[in-house]
Parts: C-alpha cells; structure tokens; sequence
C-alpha cells in the first residue's frame, strides 16, 4: 500500500494550510525544533507543497531546496514560488533513490520515515538525510505518533479533522490509515508504524549519534483561540512526534 499525493494534492494542500492541528500544533512544534535557520543551509524532504520550505526561507535560510516525490506537489510549490519568489529550489525525486546532492546545516523531514513499508526502505531514507548533512548538522523530523503513542481507534480525535485506523496489537511495519477532513473536503493516507527502537536503530545505523524526540506542544494563538480543554484529547492521541538527530 502506497498513498499517492498526485491524486490527493489539491485537498492535502487546502487542509494542511488549514486545519488547526496543522497550524497550532504541528507547525509551532516543528519550527521550533528547527531552531534559528539565519544563514543556514537547508534540505527539506518530502516537502510537498512547499508549506515549511517556504517558511524556512522566509526565516532567514541562506538556501533552501524542497524535493518530493510527487510532481503535482512540486507543482504548487513552484506556483507559489512564481507569486512570490524567496528562491528557493525545488526537485522531483524519490528521496531513497536521490544521494548526495549537496553539504547542508540542517535536513528538514516532515512526514518523510513514516512511508517507509520495511525496515530497508527507513535505513535508505536515514542514510540519505545523513550524506546530506555537514559535520556536525542536524536532522529535525516530524513523523506519526505510533513510536511514542499507539493509536486507540477512537472518534475522539474528531473534533481535530482526523481518524486513525489501524489493526490492535499494532505490529513493526503494519500500515495505519490516516484519514483527515475539513468542510467538503477530504483525503486519506497510509503510513507505516515503527517503534522508537526501529527508528533509533535506523538513525544510529545511519551514523546519526544524539537523538531526541519531542511529543506535539501547543502555540499560545492556539490556546487562546480554542481553549486549554479542546486541545486534551489531541495530546492523548496526537498524529505525529518530532525527532531531532545530530
């Protein structure tokens, strides 16, 4: 099982722009374990539309290449590069298949590892972010919650824009569905669970030697907009973690 982002762009695109969990929870977390980007280099894989590419730049990143695997996702990133030129560079590429192409500060990887189907696919996928890195960078990545929270299956994560399915126990490389929603529209995607222990492996087989992970945090905008209790049952059953790897 695969998702194909060609054929869910437009409303992966609309949601992730929108949604609350996007905004207030997933954006604030990973942009602030991103840290200060003033002057760096950046990678940033599975960049899809080009939403943190972007905001990267528009941080200060002295260079900012996004690569995906899917070339209408790349499409709309050039789009808005072309509204609003930050210049920054954009590749179509199979991140497991894509090498060397550069000496950055930072790699960037929002939702990347959690497509990987075995444990080869993950170690190709480390390896690439780490021969992509200078001494002494980093790597900071957002992927699904299941290595620090197994999913429950329970319509309480409703009220967010998102269900989770998937099979109880929940074994090394079983697929969980994602589905998210907002208005009319609509997408579903399949990601791959992998305990903390598999990606560790993955990350320190790829040389990586400093790993932290980093539950969701809240921005205080979302806090005041919502209210402390809406965002509870998120934080019990959240769709995502970072990890920062040096």
């Amino acid at each position: 099982m695969s998702t194909d982002y060609d054929d869910i762009a437009f409303e992966y695109k609309i949601i992730n722009s929108q949604l609350a969990i996007k905004k207030y929870a997933e954006e604030f977390t990973f942009l602030n374990l991103l840290g200060d980007v003033k002057g760096r280099t950046v990678l940033d894989l599975a960049c899809g539309e080009g939403k943190f590419t972007r905001k990267i730049k528009q941080r200060g990143a002295r260079h900012v290449v996004g690569v995906d695997i899917s070339q209408k996702m790349i499409e709309f990133a050039q789009s808005a590069e072309k509204e609003n030129p930050l210049g920054v560079e954009y590749i179509v590429f199979d991140v497991m298949e894509l090498g060397r192409i550069g000496s950055f500060d930072i790699v960037s990887a929002s939702f990347l590892f959690n497509y990987a189907s075995s444990k080869e696919a993950l170690l190709a996928m480390c390896h690439t972010t780490y021969v992509n890195l200078k001494n002494g960078g980093k790597l900071v990545a957002t992927v699904n919650a299941t290595p620090l929270y197994l999913p429950i299956n329970s319509n309480a994560t409703q009220k967010y824009g998102y269900l989770i399915k998937s099979t109880s126990p929940l074994h090394e490389g079983e697929s969980v569905e994602y589905l998210f929603f907002m208005d009319e529209y609509s997408f579903s995607i399949i990601n791959y669970h992998w305990s903390k222990e598999t990606y560790e492996w993955a990350f320190l087989k790829s040389k990586f030697r400093k790993i932290t992970w980093q539950p969701p945090t809240i921005s205080q905008k979302g806090i005041e907009e919502y209210g402390v209790e809406f965002w509870k049952d998120f934080l019990h059953q959240p769709n995502f973690v970072c990890v920062e790897c040096r």
